[in-house]
């Protein structure tokens, strides 16, 4: 749990422009519904978003706001929004199975 709560605030310090760039170039995510959400979680084991959210708002020193599953390709992906409180969003996306922050994502 720390080694998670370290490398999101690692995502959360990171450049905003590196962060931008990245936007441009990652395939948008396809957000489930709730529905097969908690049929996905379910059948495959996915990390609990719930907990998920609480360590990113923790280490982000941020309130939580949503976590939503996406599909990225035949990826699995948790899109955590924070909200700072300097008044900013921010989105973290952590790969659903192992909590780990994704490949090819940063702070957003």
């Amino acid at each position: 749990m720390r080694r998670i709560v370290s490398k999101l605030l690692a995502l959360i310090v990171a450049a905003p422009q590196a962060a931008s760039a990245m936007a441009a170039d990652r395939p948008a995510l396809q957000c489930l519904p709730i529905a097969e959400t908690r049929q996905l979680i379910s059948d495959r084991r996915l990390g609990d978003p719930f907990a998920l959210m609480q360590a990113a708002s923790v280490a982000a020193h941020a309130e939580p706001i949503n976590a939503k599953l996406c599909r990225e390709h035949e990826e699995l992906v948790y899109e955590i929004s924070l909200l700072r409180r300097d008044g900013r969003v921010v989105r973290i996306y952590l790969d659903a199975a192992t909590g780990q922050p994704h490949a090819g994502h940063k702070e957003h």
